[in-house]
């Protein structure tokens, strides 16, 4: 008897609802907010793909087109169960580019090392679980390095808050992440899809000091809680100290128990020794960044 034949398809615009019950009902990784999951998924880059045996969705992907860095980032991987081991691998395959173009040098992807269920939650965290990583491997995807997701609960309350620009520099915002990736060890597509996503949903906030841009940041509000995504400074003009108290200053004027990091380099690491010396971490994961060059 011949195996079910499995079909691929790219979901619509419209369609957002399919790919979020898809993630709600597969993943431990779930969304922070729907409304907000919807509104990454109506971004222009962001692409979603669904396949089925049967007539029936068994998993899918989200990717997103980083026309900065002339990449693309596998957002999501969710993948029934039962479906996991025999279909993940050509799920992937599928929704991926098959050779490098002038567009699209590489692709990254984020995998966490447990299952996900302690994240921040989709779409300000994007990361695959690591059942994933075996067909990730097999697609091409080899480690470039760590990254770090981290929690604060504040504690105390600091009053060094940043006079940010009346209107967020865009240009002076892109200068200095291309500066900066590098040294904070963060040379990847996340990073711009973070400020893409930012500034789409009006939260982006950049600082200038000498006409110069050296910080930049998006600022996302959810009930107890203030996320930072992207988070780029210039250690040389900002020192840590400075940027701790300027974020703990943001969650207290936002009235947040709680701060999150999503994406924290490794040239980032004093920034969380100053904030756990002044408020409570109580939550740090390690996620692998692998990517595949085309």
């Amino acid at each position: 008897m011949s195996q079910p034949v499995m079909f691929n398809g790219r979901l619509n615009k419209s369609e957002s609802d399919i790919w979020v019950d898809l993630l709600n009902e597969t993943s431990k990784t779930t969304f922070m907010d729907r409304d907000l999951t919807k509104q990454y998924l109506a971004l222009p880059e962001s692409i979603s793909f669904v396949s089925s045996v049967e007539n029936q969705i068994i998993g899918g992907t989200t990717i997103y087109r980083d026309r900065t860095r002339l990449s693309m980032v596998l957002v999501s991987v969710a993948m029934k169960e039962a479906y996991r081991e025999s279909a993940t691998y050509q799920i992937i395959k599928s929704s991926l580019p098959f050779f490098k173009t002038v567009a699209i040098r590489d692709v990254d992807v984020l995998v966490s090392s447990n299952d996900g269920s302690d994240c921040i939650g989709f779409p300000l965290s994007l990361e695959v679980e690591p059942w994933a990583i075996e067909a990730i491997k097999r697609v091409g995807f080899n480690k470039v390095v760590k990254i770090v997701q981290c929690s604060f609960e504040i504690s105390q309350k600091y009053d060094n808050r940043i006079k940010w620009d009346n209107e967020p520099n865009l240009e002076g915002a892109k200068e200095l992440i291309w500066d900066q990736s590098k040294p904070l060890g963060l040379t990847t597509s996340l990073v711009w899809l973070a400020r893409d996503f930012a500034e789409d949903q009006g939260t982006l906030m950049t600082f200038t000091i000498n006409d110069k841009v050296v910080g930049v940041v998006g600022l996302w509000q959810f009930r107890d809680s203030l996320t930072l995504s992207p988070l780029i400074t210039d250690p040389e003009v900002l020192d840590w100290s400075q940027v701790a108290k300027a974020i703990v200053s943001e969650g207290v004027r936002s009235k947040a128990e709680r701060v999150h990091l999503p994406i924290v380099g490794e040239g980032q690491s004093g920034l969380i020794e100053e904030l756990d010396g002044m408020i409570n971490l109580v939550s740090s994961r390690t996620l692998s960044l692998l990517r595949k060059p085309l």
